[in-house]
């Protein structure tokens, strides 16, 4: 068994500070603090510094440095700290980072205190209130509600797991032939099974077996769920799945929120644009039912919260990613946590195979362009034709930025697209764009590099430019009072850009003043490349 560390565990009860507070001081988790002081691992170097500093001692004095004849501690019993020339045996580390599936165990879950804390807190209070997580694709909205239904995170938010009842429901399934009664039965199964009392049960079991069943006998079932003191919160994930199923009516929604207005019973939704706007019928639109939910918006990680995941997966592995390879994760990845997680996966699997620096760094490049670009694919196809020339104008701009050093500012944008700021708000919402002051940037240079290579790919069949435009009639009007040296220079931009997009950049390009400004600024992507070095 490891030794554990009392020399740290000394320090931290000699200030009179409990595991909890000292792992707040340094934006680790709570369990962080007892494995340390068990001995079951050595804090990571970016733990051992942040300790260091809030105890004002030194590696050595905190009982971080092994004795030179003694393998470190750790469960996993691997390799000291490993540099680029150090050789480890693959079986004996295991990957942390993961991308396929929700993060299921509480203890790989990382950053979102601030929406916990609102959900939380809307759970507490008299009203029992409820919450819709609104964010894009791949952001961790289905992570965040699991890690919300464990009951050890209830609890300790003041929720006894014996009193609040979490039930969570992927919608994926619901499709254009399920019905509202289908989805009470399977939602009345859920809640059947993490009930403790057999008369409750039993009335479950019964309404399930009397098809159909009406909201009357839903009130008695939650009257007599209220009769026991206890609270049932609804974790539904990709709610707008029901919303946008015209098989469920105003009805079904008049009902849902009765239920939860006069009832122990809350919801809490997960979609990827706030609820209203997934409607079915304009009917369901002005229904009162999306009024019971306050939107949380599940947004990008802050930098903090990048390094805790990227420090706190790795803890306890010996493997420590180097201050330029974070770089690099930080430039392909952004702030995103499924692409965080992706690009960390991919570092760690080449350092489990042993290869140099640069080959590490070619290898996570490769493969994560690899494993993005459906999904940069999916935010751009879901983006309005507004949302893409600002997707492009940033992508531009985006490059240039790398290589002068300077950040845009937002008039610089503007003189690019006119309709700019009407559209920022939006991508900002979604993820897909960051605010750095007056200025704006995407929200990892992968995106830039794709949605440039996409709008350019030339590489398939397709039309002259000229063969184009006399296949559009109804675009040659707007052409009419350009200068013969202006049609040229618009004929050499739209000669080189995928079919796919001529009539959006088109459009673009002959309003107003823009083939002055965003005709010369692709004009220049299109004669250099891009300029990130991604």
């Amino acid at each position: 068994m490891a030794a554990p560390n009392q020399h740290l565990q000394h320090e931290r009860k000699l200030r009179g500070w409990s595991q909890a507070y000292t792992a707040e001081q340094i934006g680790a988790p709570d369990y962080y603090l007892s494995r340390w002081e068990r001995g079951e691992v050595l804090p990571s170097p970016f733990y051992q510094q942040k300790l260091c500093e809030l105890f004002g001692k030194t590696a050595e004095e905190l009982g971080f440095l092994q004795p030179v004849n003694e393998p470190p501690s750790s469960a996993w019993k691997i390799t000291p700290h490993l540099s680029s020339n150090t050789i480890i045996q693959n079986d004996m580390v295991g990957n942390p980072f993961s991308y396929g599936n929700p993060i299921s165990d509480p203890r790989r879950f990382f950053g979102r205190k601030r929406e916990i804390q609102q959900v939380f807190s809307r759970l507490r209070n008299a009203e029992f209130e409820s919450s819709s997580l609104v964010g894009e694709r791949r952001i961790g909205k289905s992570s965040l509600l699991k890690y919300l239904a464990h009951p050890t995170i209830g609890q300790s938010h003041g929720l006894d797991p014996n009193t609040y009842l979490f039930v969570y429901m992927d919608l994926q399934m619901v499709h254009e032939q399920i019905t509202p009664s289908q989805l009470w039965q399977r939602l009345l199964r859920q809640i059947t099974n993490v009930l403790a009392d057999p008369h409750i049960k039993q009335e479950l079991v019964e309404i399930q077996q009397s098809l159909p069943f009406n909201n009357f006998a839903l009130e008695d079932v939650f009257d007599s769920i209220d009769a026991k003191d206890l609270y049932i919160i609804l974790l539904l994930d990709e709610f707008e799945h029901v919303t946008k199923n015209p098989n469920f009516d105003a009805s079904f929604f008049y009902g849902l929120r009765s239920l939860a207005i006069h009832h122990h019973l809350a919801l809490i939704t997960s979609s990827r644009r706030e609820l209203i706007e997934f409607c079915h019928s304009q009917a369901l639109r002005s229904s009162p039912f999306f009024n019971i939910f306050a939107n949380i918006n599940i947004e990008l990680f802050s930098e903090n919260e990048a390094f805790d995941l990227i420090s706190g997966s790795l803890d306890g592995t010996a493997i420590s990613f180097t201050d330029s390879e974070i770089e690099t994760i930080f430039r392909i990845a952004g702030f995103h946590p499924y692409f965080l997680q992706v690009a960390c996966s991919f570092l760690f699997d080449a350092y489990a195979r042993n290869e140099n620096p640069q080959e590490r760094v070619n290898s996570l490049r490769k493969a994560f362009r690899g494993e993005a670009e459906p999904h940069l694919a999916f935010y751009w196809r879901s983006s309005d034709d507004q949302e893409k020339i600002v997707l492009i104008t940033l992508a531009l701009l985006g490059g240039k930025r790398e290589a002068n050093k300077t950040n845009p500012t937002t008039r610089r944008f503007q003189d690019l697209y006119a309709y700019f700021s009407s559209s920022l708000a939006r991508l900002e919402k979604r993820g897909l764009v960051v605010s750095t002051g007056d200025s704006f940037i995407l929200f990892n240079e992968s995106f830039g590099e794709w949605i440039l290579g996409e709008v350019t790919d030339t590489r398939h069949k397709q039309q002259s430019y000229e063969e184009w435009l006399t296949s559009h009639q109804g675009l040659v009007e707007r052409i009419k009072g350009f200068s013969e040296s202006d049609r040229k220079e618009l004929s050499e931009i739209m000669s080189r850009i995928s079919d796919d997009y001529r009539e959006l950049l088109f459009h673009w390009l002959t309003e107003p003043k823009s083939l002055n400004t965003a005709g010369r600024t692709i004009k220049g992507f299109l004669e250099s490349g891009w300029d990130a070095s991604v």
